[in-house]
């Protein structure tokens, strides 16, 4: 096939508030660049392809600022995969805030900067520009494995999670090679405390790969809403980017060394539209008292001497009911709401892409091998739990705008779309 890709610097003027913690965090220096990276190819006199950004996410705002810039190059956005590697190092500010489901969290992802979101379309639509100039003979080669002692459940260490890794490597004819690599897990090993802007693990990840000769390296999350760094991390922070860097590394090079040629006979890419409940918020009383006794708790742990790991689950908690306290006070206006998924079938695998934070939990029972899911795609509307984490008080589920079960609905829907799409064949574009 003939396929191109590129990337652009996305790194905003200093200072610049970062995205993905209720702590309020400005950033005045730079750990290491964010990017915006893009894979295009053409068929049947159509383009299609992937943009991903090292952003908490992406959603309509910023797909709506590049609409005509992709049309003047004859492009379709529905055929296109906008994605966010979801680091917690980077820019806040690009998500909608205003209104909508996020209007609680506008805390945690910062108050909507039009100019910022207009300086990365920009780069956006230069990055596909590059991306189509640069299309040239690829061969495609793909290799599966697993990661173990990185990602895992971030609430309890007993369940599963999901350690498998893949990756996509694309050789052009004329030397240029980019790696696509898919995990499942939050890119949170800055931490909290981190003042500086980051891309974090698929940011150290790609700069490494780059020393071996990539020219691109983009990082495509997957149902990670329960899954972290969490229980694996140790020491600084700086040390542990590096650790995990490395371990990325090896990976990602063992993994090109047993690679396999693959060859696209049949893609499909199909849109729906799942309808879920919206939670009702909690009078404001007994929001206060949760998030009083999440604090008494933290309170405690602290007093006791509790381990890094666990007492970061009772933040989480306490954030959760923070969430909890801010949906009351500033309560939804709609009742339901529509969930964008996006489905693509390549030969006979298909990728489910999730606008939001997908748990593990649910999307584990679909994995065969053949079924994939990717977060923080075409969108973000928050968690999607399962039932048991609201049973047992997690922030997730606190924070998530659905209400208990719509996650388990969720995935009946998706049952019923792969099933359908799975019998088809053939090229079919819509």
């Amino acid at each position: 096939m003939e396929i191109g890709f590129a990337q652009q610097c996305i790194t905003p003027a200093l200072p610049a508030g970062l995205a993905g913690f209720s702590k309020k965090r400005i950033a005045e220096l730079v750990r290491d660049d964010l990017y915006v990276k893009a894979v295009v190819f053409q068929k049947g006199g159509k383009w299609y392809g992937a943009l991903a950004y090292d952003l908490i996410g992406v959603d309509g705002l910023l797909i709506r600022c590049m609409k005509d810039g992709m049309e003047k190059m004859q492009m379709n956005q529905e055929n296109f995969l906008f994605t966010a590697t979801h680091t917690h190092s980077g820019l806040g500010g690009v998500l909608k805030t205003a209104e909508g489901l996020l209007k609680p969290a506008e805390g945690i992802f910062l108050q909507t900067d039009p100019v910022m979101l207009e300086f990365i379309a920009e780069k956006s639509l230069l990055a596909l520009k590059e991306a189509v100039t640069a299309c040239e003979e690829t061969s495609i080669s793909c290799a599966n494995s697993s990661l173990e002692h990185m990602g895992a459940n971030r609430n309890r260490q007993d369940l599963k999670g999901n350690n498998g890794i893949a990756a996509v490597f694309l050789k052009q004819k004329g030397g240029k090679s980019a790696a696509i690599w898919h995990y499942a897990c939050h890119p949170t090993v800055m931490g909290i405390q981190n003042k500086r802007i980051s891309a974090d693990f698929p940011g150290e990840a790609a700069a490494r790969m780059e020393k071996h000769g990539y020219d691109m390296c983009m990082f495509v999350n997957g149902s990670c809403g329960d899954i972290s760094t969490r229980f694996s991390r140790r020491g600084g922070q700086e040390e542990e980017l590096l650790r995990y860097g490395h371990m990325l590394e090896e990976k990602l090079l063992e993994m090109e060394g047993k690679a396999r040629p693959v060859e696209i006979n049949g893609f499909e890419i199909v849109h729906k539209a799942f309808r879920l409940k919206i939670k009702q918020a909690e009078s404001l009383k007994k929001a206060q008292e949760k998030l009083y006794s999440c604090q008494e708790r933290l309170k405690e742990a602290k007093q006791k001497g509790v381990d890094g790991p666990i007492l970061r689950v009772l933040e989480s908690y306490k954030e959760g009911a923070e969430s909890g306290l801010a949906l009351a006070q500033n309560p939804y206006s709609a009742t339901s709401y529509d969930v964008p998924v996006m489905f693509v079938k390549v030969n006979q695998h298909i990728f489910i892409c999730v606008p939001g934070e997908l748990f593990s939990e649910l999307s584990n029972p679909f994995e065969d091998g053949m079924t994939h899911f990717i977060g923080y795609a075409n969108g973000y509307a928050g968690y999607f739990a399962d039932m048991p984490a609201y049973d047992s008080f997690y922030y997730e589920a606190l924070s998530s705008p659905f209400q208990k079960g719509e996650g388990e609905k969720l995935m009946l829907c998706v049952a019923q779309e792969v099933k359908k799409i799975s019998g088809k064949g053939g090229w079919i574009c819509q």
